[in-house]
């Protein structure tokens, strides 16, 4: 059985995802770079995924040093959705539309481990 955090965490995430998702296919359908789509993902999603996961997810307060932490963190994520979209996308042949999502599935227990880093070891820290 899956616990309340938990479920607050699939919540969050599986919008962050959708959001994300649905600006990678509409850059592809635009003809915008995959590199431009995925800074333009992640600028929406990380201001949306922080305030949702800290307040929603893991009930901590909203601050600037813990946004920075978090965004610091899923920086990580635009190498590695850059590149698991490319695989999926140019080595293996997909259309984004399926490419994207695969990508993102291949990415959603990386993003639990460091959005939980971000949040709760910054609280810590300051303890």
């Amino acid at each position: 059985m899956m616990d309340i955090a938990s479920l607050r965490y699939a919540l969050v995430a599986g919008l962050s995802l959708l959001i994300h998702n649905v600006i990678i296919i509409a850059a592809d359908a635009l003809e915008i770079p995959l590199l431009c789509g995925v800074l333009l993902s992640f600028s929406v999603v990380v201001v949306g995924g922080y305030l949702l996961h800290s307040r929603l997810t893991f009930r901590e307060p909203v601050s600037w040093q813990r946004f920075n932490l978090y965004a610091l963190a899923m920086m990580i994520n635009i190498p590695a959705s850059f590149a698991t979209i490319w695989v999926w996308n140019i080595a293996m042949g997909l259309p984004m539309v399926w490419a994207s999502p695969i990508a993102t599935v291949c990415m959603v227990s990386f993003n639990f481990l460091l959005s939980r880093w971000a949040i709760i070891t910054s609280a810590k820290i300051r303890e």
